[in-house]
């Protein structure tokens, strides 16, 4: 039976490919991106792009923060520790309106488990081959040195002012990130860049050898869960990361499923979230009452 496929899941039905892998400066170059199958959706979840060019990055039904940063809050909140997703879109191309059907799954997710979700936007000029000027995620080394502080400044300053609206802070914080965003989140990790809960790697992040160098000597091991589709052309990827991890003793957990494609499923999500919330707490034993 097909997985269910989460809205943002459809990102990647540019064909030619919506990876981007990640690579130290100097190295040789990523083989060719790997071309994207076409995942067919539920009725009750299928969106397509907008006929027209949208007038702004963030879908109307959502709050536009400062940076374009866009943000989700639900109507019921989870009865755990208060939750902020921070989600990483794939690649967008310029003006194409696809950035909307991820931010809806993203909100949809948040719906669900009664978490407040924020959808920074990435850069542009720095894509893989052939999207070079779409929206993506600094991966590479220098792009990093570029543009990696700025951006984390953005997301420190939409968290802020959710926590400003909503007058309530965040006990926990969690990175999910789908395709090009899971190679940056897996990034992130590896190299403990952010004080965060835990990430959640959706089709895509890598074994590579330099960020198994760096997640060799971080300290701070947030815990990562990878999910990736059997029919994904870069699946491959994600088993490796998965071995990585292992390697590593890196918390973590995977879930890969054969039918899937290039996809971030409900199945995924769930498991991502049981185990990055983890057990609930053991109860301290109380002392026994005095009798009066």
């Amino acid at each position: 039976m097909r997985p269910a496929v989460l809205t943002l899941a459809i990102a990647a039905l540019f064909a030619g490919g919506a990876h981007a892998h990640a690579e130290d400066d100097g190295a040789a170059p990523p083989p060719p991106e790997p071309e994207i199958a076409q995942i067919a959706q539920p009725a009750q979840i299928a969106q397509t792009a907008p006929a027209t060019t949208p007038a702004r990055w963030c879908a109307p039904e959502l709050d536009a923060l400062p940076g374009e940063v866009c943000s989700f809050v639900p109507a019921k909140e989870s009865a755990g520790p208060r939750t902020l997703v921070i989600y990483l879109h794939g690649v967008i191309q310029p003006d194409s309106g696809w950035q909307w059907t991820q931010q809806r799954g993203a909100a949809r997710v948040g719906a669900k488990y009664g978490f407040s979700v924020l959808m920074p936007r990435g850069r542009r000029g720095i894509g893989p081959k052939t999207m070079e000027d779409w929206w993506t995620w600094p991966t590479a080394a220098s792009a990093q040195k570029t543009h990696e502080d700025a951006m984390i400044a953005e997301w420190d300053a939409a968290r802020a002012e959710l926590e400003r609206r909503t007058g309530k802070r965040f006990e926990r914080v969690y990175v999910f990130g789908f395709s090009n965003g899971a190679y940056y989140a897996t990034s992130l990790a590896m190299r403990g860049r952010l004080p965060v809960s835990g990430y959640g790697v959706f089709a895509g992040g890598s074994g590579a050898t330099y960020l198994e160098r760096a997640g060799a000597q971080t300290k701070q091991r947030a815990p990562i869960f990878v999910g990736w589709g059997g029919k994904d052309k870069a699946h491959r990827d994600q088993e490796a990361l998965v071995r990585m991890l292992r390697k590593l003793k890196w918390p973590s957990k995977s879930l890969g499923q054969k039918r899937a494609g290039h996809a971030m499923t409900d199945d995924q999500v769930a498991q991502a979230v049981a185990f990055l919330a983890g057990p609930p707490p053991a109860a301290k034993p109380g002392r026994p009452k005095k009798k009066r």
